[in-house]
């Protein structure tokens, strides 16, 4: 069995080194492993360099960066940057782990054991968590159908029949939707918690964030009432209303400027279906 890992790092030399020693110490250890410096003004690079000395199956990669990040094409750019360079073409599993994680010593292991044990499940990861008071707990931002984009790993057939992953915002959303669509299944590990050093939107922050879900929800033809259903979710959380309105400008901001879908209209119908049965499930069974 071949498994590969692809990590993009940018300005990660404080995260880093404690990622690589939870993947060299795992029960089940990677067949290939390509970490690729995005263009860092840190030393990142160096921190990679050194494991790639000690451990011959870390792959180190720099690539420049041309303009400015733009979340989720930029991250997927660096992933597929990173994927042209493996040795394994034909791995079974490929794991795609950001830089700012730490994982448990069983992860690798436990994610493969699902595979395994269901043939027909093509994405597969745990749950993320934060420290809070000293407790480590379920980040907010948590959905339990969905594997976040920073800890997934994919089945190979599931991954070339899904075309991959989409150079765009939203393609951690996209990839488990197209999954479902073309008949597989995507497995959250509950209890396989993974901690994650750096809160989810610390980067750009949370306003920002609403903001461009609310694009990220238009591109992938949520439709307004499922937008809006999402909206006032969002009214019970911090900065409770200021969320709602972003998200719902950051969707208007598409329909004015006429912006590509970037799912087929097919697709998109299965979505809002999934996500209105979703949606339903959770009403009745509150």
């Amino acid at each position: 069995m071949k498994i590969t890992i692809i990590t993009p790092a940018c300005n990660e030399e404080a995260s880093l080194p404690d990622l690589i020693n939870s993947v060299t110490n795992q029960t089940m250890l990677p067949t290939e492993w390509i970490i690729i410096d995005d263009g860092s003004i840190d030393s990142t690079s160096d921190v990679i360099k050194k494991a790639s000395s000690v451990f011959s199956w870390i792959k180190y990669l720099r690539k420049e960066k041309k303009d400015v990040r733009s979340p989720g094409r930029s991250v997927m750019e660096t992933f597929y940057f990173g994927h042209r360079f493996l040795k394994t073409k034909n791995y079974d599993f490929i794991f795609k782990i950001d830089a700012d994680l730490v994982l448990p010593k069983n992860y690798i292991e436990r994610v493969i054991g699902q595979f395994q044990s269901d043939k027909k499940i093509g994405i597969c990861g745990g749950v993320c968590v934060v420290k809070n008071n000293q407790k480590y707990e379920i980040e907010s931002v948590t959905n339990l159908d969905h594997v976040r984009g920073a800890i997934k790993c994919y089945r190979k057939k599931c991954f070339d029949e899904i075309g991959g992953l989409v150079k765009a915002m939203g393609w951690d959303t996209i990839d488990e939707h197209t999954a479902r669509f073309k008949g597989w299944d995507v497995k959250i590990i509950t209890d396989l918690q993974i901690i994650h050093k750096r809160p989810t939107h610390s980067e750009f922050g949370v306003i920002n964030a609403s903001f461009r879900n609310g694009q990220m929800l238009y591109s992938i033809r949520m439709g307004i009432v499922l937008t809006l259903g999402n909206c006032i979710k969002l009214i019970f959380k911090k900065p409770y209303l200021i969320h709602s309105i972003s998200m719902i400008l950051g969707y208007v901001s598409c329909i004015i400027t006429a912006k590509k879908f970037v799912v087929s209209s097919e697709l998109g119908k299965f979505i809002r279906t999934y996500r209105f049965k979703s949606f339903m499930k959770r009403l009745f069974n509150s």
